[in-house]
């Protein structure tokens, strides 16, 4: 998987991640409940699962934009992958405890779906913080779930991980509202390379790919 280091002396955005990395670090979250109304029923004739498609639909939205796909290197430089693959967490209900898994980002919804369905078999059980661990030179996002509760907000605290550039996601449990199906959204990023521009088209873009999602078929 390939990984790009930047031009740091000329890289246009240097004052605004020298300012938000290092004289006032900063993580935001933001929040949305993204419409599924249309998305639920072509899934459901469709045959494929909810969880597995919905990581795929914000895999696409992250690897179609630089910006989510910023990090840095053991060596403290900042690139772009080529590529970035979704983490994403399975619940153990015997102990109430879970693991993280990932798979291969794809193009193909229904390839990735597959796939999806053969890591889980082959790593879901296996009681354990990672799972799969990564590979090297691998880059990874991560999405987590919240299924037992419809938030409104969410925000995670992590002051140790001012060098971690990659956005987090974590899904809560779809409800029912004025007549529409609303799933909440949490994404939190890194201000040094992602601002509100980019977190607002990457959910303009989710929106989007949930209202029509041409791949399902009818």
């Amino acid at each position: 998987m390939g990984f790009q280091k930047i031009d740091y002396a000329a890289w246009p955005r240097r004052p605004y991640f020298e300012h938000y990395h290092r004289d006032v670090p900063c993580w935001y979250s933001m929040t949305v409940d993204v419409d599924i109304s249309a998305l639920l029923p072509r899934l459901r004739g469709s045959g494929l699962r909810f969880y597995p498609s919905v990581i795929h639909g914000i895999s696409r939205m992250v690897n179609a934009d630089p910006a989510l796909r910023m990090a840095m290197d053991e060596t403290g430089a900042i690139g772009v992958y080529d590529r970035v693959d979704p983490t994403y967490t399975i619940f153990h209900k015997d102990d109430e405890t879970f693991s993280v898994l990932w798979t291969a980002y794809q193009p193909d919804l229904r390839a990735f779906c597959q796939d999806w369905e053969a890591d889980r078999t082959r790593y879901g059980d296996i009681h354990t913080f990672e799972a799969r661990p990564p590979e090297a030179g691998q880059g990874l996002f991560n999405i987590s779930a919240v299924p037992w509760a419809s938030f409104r907000s969410l925000h995670l605290e992590l002051p140790e991980a001012n060098d971690y550039l990659l956005p987090i996601f974590t899904l809560g449990r779809y409800r029912k509202e004025n007549g529409r199906t609303l799933l909440p959204l949490a994404m939190q990023v890194h201000h040094g390379v992602t601002d509100g521009f980019h977190v607002g088209r990457f959910f303009n873009r989710l929106q989007a790919w949930a209202d029509s999602a041409p791949e399902m078929g009818a």
